[in-house]
């Protein structure tokens, strides 16, 4: 029996087409297989991996061990660098106030830290450590020393932040002090007032408001020489007063928060 030659014809043609239409898809899915590969193969070259960290603003802090720790480091691939998650981890230190991560493409990763400044020793329940302006305490090798001001609360509740208003407005007022009278200063608190001792001088405070307006005040006051002896009133740091020498002193070292 024959086959029309015009049938034969469309058998030919139907498997030529089937053949074409498998080839471009193994064609396809080859281009899609080179183009994963060259992507994956991209994002873990030299390319796109961290040449460089650069770290600004950590001299206190251990920012570069940390940044090791985490594998921030020469070489990484930077997709796998995870900028919030390391600026949340390098927050944990102490000595570190503000940090900023950024990815600089293709290669570099930016840390850029603010460190906290101590400002005083403070002695709360927890005993003395020094204080920045914020309350945290910051590491020390030494103890209290003269080189910075004196809070004294020991009754305070403490860990490793202070939030109390006595203890933030006594470092605001420190801080604001002219660098000649802030070594020796002692703050306390006297029937939930602050006062001090500032160059020599018994000082009223009051309450922990205008703490830095206070303490320029204080800074003119002391500059008219007033009588050695006197106390110094700065309830209203706008109306500064002298007492007389004569006056009954608080209690030295008496606390009340």
């Amino acid at each position: 029996m024959s086959i029309d030659p015009r049938l034969m014809e469309r058998r030919r043609d139907v498997a030529e087409d089937r053949a074409n239409r498998n080839i471009r898809r193994l064609v396809r899915f080859l281009a899609v297989v080179l183009v994963v590969a060259g992507g994956v193969w991209l994002i873990h070259s030299p390319w796109l991996s961290v040449s460089q960290v650069g770290v600004e603003g950590a001299r206190q802090s251990d920012a570069n061990a940390t940044l090791a720790e985490l594998g921030v480091v020469a070489g990484v691939p930077m997709y796998r660098i995870d900028s919030e998650a390391v600026a949340e981890v390098l927050s944990e230190d102490p000595w570190i106030d503000e940090v900023v991560v950024s990815k600089d493409w293709p290669n570099h990763v930016a840390v850029q830290i603010d460190e906290r400044v101590p400002v005083a020793w403070a002695l709360t329940s927890d005993g003395w450590s020094r204080r920045s302006l914020d309350g945290v305490a910051v590491p020390s090798q030494s103890e209290p020393n003269d080189r910075l001001a004196h809070i004294e609360m020991p009754e305070l509740l403490s860990g490793g932040a202070v939030d109390s208003p006595l203890m933030l407005g006594a470092l605001e007022f420190v801080e604001a002090l002219e660098p000649d009278l802030q070594s020796g200063s002692i703050v306390t608190v006297f029937e939930s007032e602050l006062w001090a001792t500032v160059g020599g001088f018994q000082v009223r405070l009051g309450r922990p408001v205008e703490m830095a307006e206070k303490a320029r005040s204080l800074g003119a006051l002391i500059g008219e020489d007033p009588a050695p002896g006197s106390v110094l009133i700065l309830i209203a740091p706008t109306h500064p007063s002298v007492q007389a020498p004569t006056a009954e002193d608080p209690p030295e070292g008496t606390s009340d928060d």
